[in-house]
């Protein structure tokens, strides 16, 4: 069966294309710019002529991405032009985090702004992954009701999960879940009740959370910034690799995986079924243990060992098992 793309002069196609094109070049520039910049700016730095991009900023507008700013007076001679602005009030994201002992959920418009933030305390690893994607629909449906009441449209979500996420969204591992081949979009389509608590919910994007976090740092942070490692240390140690602004994921996908790197090869065994993997000395729960510190309130628990260190002389400590140590590592089973 033949799509209107397919039936369509190729003209009118490269036309809809090129438009497509202009209004994401516009829209990123305005994006990034470090003041709002007016359309005969927006002409000058991309090359397009005044009337296209006077034509694809109407369209912005008029889609509630952008909004028009009254100009900073300024001396000389002619009337200041208007700037344009990302806007708050149109679109907007939702993000929702599954993680060892808590989930969380937050919208964010398009400059950013935080609009609605919520967080579920609890020890998730009995709990199967379909009990924890119902408690995330909820908390879901709780952040779509509040943007919705602010006038905002959700356009676009993403779950970040602790372990290996294929390109399908199939949690292939979450070892410190104890998720093994979690297929969360079918799992999400096969209980109605999770797919129900959010109407009209975009399609949802499933990613490692450290890979979510770098995007976010290389989108937010200093545009002059697009080589670095993002570390995420909670209950497990994670990375994200941005190199020259795209995500690296290795050939398997799975390249940030730093925290079951083995740093003593008879270490500690760990819940992906190797020993002395990093985590289990510099992961949250491996701290805490070390400093004494055990127990449900894990925010009170870092706040007095931040304290404790703090306050403490140093002293002599044994050597770090992985200091000095290369080692070649393989996730066991993979």
């Amino acid at each position: 069966m033949s799509t209107p793309a397919d039936t369509a002069p190729a003209g009118a196609v490269r036309q809809a294309s090129l438009r497509e094109i202009n209004l994401a070049l516009l829209l990123g520039r305005i994006a990034v710019a470090p003041r709002p910049p007016s359309r005969a700016e927006l002409a000058a730095a991309t090359g397009l002529t005044r009337a296209t991009v006077s034509a694809v900023v109407d369209d912005l507008i008029g889609g509630g991405l952008v909004t028009e700013v009254e100009p900073t007076p300024r001396g000389g001679a002619g009337r200041p032009a208007r700037g344009l602005l990302l806007a708050g009030h149109g679109p907007a994201g939702l993000g929702l985090e599954i993680n060892v002992d808590y989930l969380a959920v937050c919208v964010l418009d398009l400059t950013g702004a935080v609009r609605h933030r919520a967080v579920h305390r609890a020890d998730l690893r009995p709990v199967s992954p379909a009990e924890t994607l119902a408690l995330a629909a909820g908390l879901a449906r709780q952040a779509r009701a509040d943007a919705h009441g602010q006038g905002l449209t959700l356009a676009g979500a993403a779950l970040a999960v602790p372990g290996l996420v294929d390109a399908d969204g199939v949690v292939r591992l979450a070892p410190n879940l104890g998720w093994r081949e979690v297929d969360v979009p079918a799992l999400l389509a096969a209980h109605p009740p999770l797919t129900e608590a959010v109407p009209g919910l975009p399609t949802l994007v499933v990613e490692n959370e450290a890979n979510l976090a770098a995007l976010g740092e290389l989108h937010t942070g200093d545009p002059g910034t697009t080589t670095f490692l993002y570390v995420s240390g909670e209950v497990g140690i994670g990375a994200g690799i941005v190199l020259d602004g795209t995500l690296y994921r290795g050939v398997r996908g799975f390249s940030g995986e730093i925290g079951h790197l083995p740093v003593h090869p008879e270490g500690h065994p760990c819940r992906c079924g190797g020993r002395g993997c990093l985590e289990t000395y510099a992961g949250q729960e491996a701290i805490l243990t070390a400093a004494g510190l055990t127990g449900a309130d894990v925010a009170g628990d870092a706040v007095r060992l931040a304290r404790l260190a703090a306050g403490a002389t140093r002293r002599p400590s044994p050597r770090w098992p992985g200091r000095g140590r290369r080692s070649a590592w393989r996730w066991p089973g993979w």
